[in-house]
């Protein structure tokens, strides 16, 4: 199974909201987010999201320190991205 099968065969197993800042829609907790807010990142960051989930993490709860650091950059940019819409 790939990695994006399996993503996808994954259901809402737990409560799992999107990481976008104040989104809260309930997504399975393999996905980063929702569509909208999925889609709304740069390619280049959902590039690095996926390059550094493995498949599982969500389930045994230990991301990978790339993964953490991918994440963490996600949102810096997010709040960058708000700040220049909203300011």
């Amino acid at each position: 199974m790939t990695k994006a099968d399996y993503v996808r065969s994954q259901g809402q197993a737990r409560t799992h909201s999107c990481h976008w800042p104040g989104c809260g829609k309930q997504v399975p907790p393999a996905m980063w987010g929702c569509s909208k807010h999925w889609f709304s990142l740069p390619s280049y960051l959902r590039a690095k999201i996926w390059a550094a989930y493995v498949i599982g993490q969500e389930i045994n709860m230990t991301p990978s320190e790339a993964y953490l650091e991918a994440a963490a950059e996600v949102q810096k940019w997010i709040h960058q991205h708000l700040e220049k819409t909203n300011g």
